[in-house]
């Protein structure tokens, strides 16, 4: 009976010294998880520099989250966000669905990036989009496109947007930019519904709510216009480029009488 006792009391020590072992490598597992996942989803390159979380109340922050622009674009980014707050419930990490309670992003950068092919945020919404297309079946199927495991599922009961400013750039603005501001968001109970979401589909779902209120943001300043006028320029530049080759081969040809 002494032995079991003392093996109950190792197996014990064990179990917590993993879970602390767990807690203490969370934030570094989060930093790692956005790092080397996100591109994936968001086909641009995405630079977390850290993570932390308390073991014990499962609030944390992410600190320097950046987000870049989709091919075709020369801006230095989409996002900017220095400090993103966090809270998880640290009990649903061992469980199969992780519950996190609230995201609080204060005063984040957008770049809204416009050319003849539309924005560069329009750009991320389809990406994104396309990858939840993609592997929605997948993850159904308990398949995780990296390696054949089920991704983990999660609910976010509240995310917070507030303070956040657009920065516009337009080609054809003569290289001038003007700043406006985003209005505040709240969603809440991201993937509640449908009991857990993996992280591509909880992308997709603030990406998508970002994209509306960007949009809001600058529709008063009708920068379509911009966009139209920018293909009309291509356009039109490359009609006179034709149209003048197309004259001198002509001229060309008759020196020759063809």
């Amino acid at each position: 009976m002494k032995r079991v006792a003392i093996g109950l009391a190792i197996f014990t020590v064990i179990l917590v010294v993993g879970s602390l072992a767990l807690y203490s490598s969370l934030g570094a597992i989060i930093t790692k998880v956005v790092n080397s996942e996100g591109p994936k989803i968001i086909q641009a390159k995405v630079t977390l520099e850290k993570t932390d979380i308390n073991a014990t109340s499962g609030k944390g922050s992410m600190h320097g989250l950046i987000i870049g622009n989709p091919k075709g674009f020369e801006t230095e980014s989409a996002f900017k966000m220095d400090k993103i707050e966090i809270t998880i419930d640290p009990g649903s990490l061992t469980s199969d669905i992780v519950v996190i309670n609230e995201i609080n992003i204060q005063a984040p950068e957008v770049t809204y990036e416009l050319g003849g092919g539309g924005s560069n945020i329009d750009a991320i919404q389809k990406n994104v989009d396309a990858y939840v297309k993609k592997y929605s079946g997948a993850s159904k199927s308990k398949e995780n496109i990296a390696g054949g495991k089920g991704e983990t599922k999660m609910v976010i009961d509240h995310v917070y947007v507030k303070g956040g400013k657009v920065n516009i750039s337009a080609t054809l603005m003569g290289g001038k930019s003007m700043t406006v501001d985003l209005s505040d968001i709240h969603l809440k109970d991201i993937g509640k519904k449908e009991k857990g979401a993996t992280s591509g589909e909880l992308a997709e779902a603030i990406i998508s709510a970002v994209n509306k209120a960007v949009h809001k943001a600058v529709n008063p300043l009708h920068l379509d216009n911009i966009g139209d006028a920018a293909g009309k320029v291509v356009t039109g530049a490359k009609n006179v480029v034709e149209g003048t080759a197309k004259g001198v081969t002509d001229s060309v040809k008759g020196l020759f009488g063809k």
